[in-house]
């Protein structure tokens, strides 16, 4: 059996993984403002809906369900990163990895309202679900001292 010798893991070296995970993150953000761009010229061309009451209605509180769903998979995947790797770059690979993974998790609620609005023409429903998906975004954005904290307490040390 061949023993690997554990490296610490630097200041730098964190910083860069969650530069990159902070620089994704800060896109999927972007993108919703996209979405918003969508909708009012898809508004201003006039958009006719294909779907109107009472189907809209049905559809309205099966996207409202799917954004408000990224909370619980929000919870379940927060489970899954929680479990302690062996080597602090695996640690800041899993937090690189689970930053963007909450960051789409979060864009849910939007991609829901676009839709929403896209099939029903729901304008307020697009804006509250864009809302709540941005608030998701900026609530779960990565933070560089939660990642130096991670590391610290499941290594003890993180090297200057």
């Amino acid at each position: 059996m061949i023993e690997t010798i554990e490296t610490p893991m630097t200041r730098t070296e964190l910083r860069k993984r969650y530069l990159a995970a902070a620089i994704t993150s800060g896109s999927i953000i972007t993108a919703i403002f996209f979405y918003t761009v969508v909708v009012e010229a898809l508004r201003r061309f006039n958009h006719q809906p294909p779907v109107s009451p009472p189907g809209a209605y049905a559809l309205k509180y099966l996207f409202y369900i799917m954004g408000v769903s990224a909370l619980a998979v929000l919870k379940f995947a927060a489970r899954a990163a929680a479990a302690k790797k062996e080597t602090p770059q695996e640690t800041a690979q899993l937090l690189t990895k689970f930053a963007v993974t909450r960051a789409a998790i979060c864009e849910l609620p939007a991609v829901s309202g676009l839709i929403l609005f896209i099939l029903t023409g729901g304008y307020a429903d697009f804006y509250l679900l864009a809302v709540f998906s941005l608030g998701l975004e900026l609530y779960h954005f990565p933070r560089l001292s939660a990642w130096e904290e991670r590391l610290r307490g499941d290594f003890g040390r993180l090297e200057d």
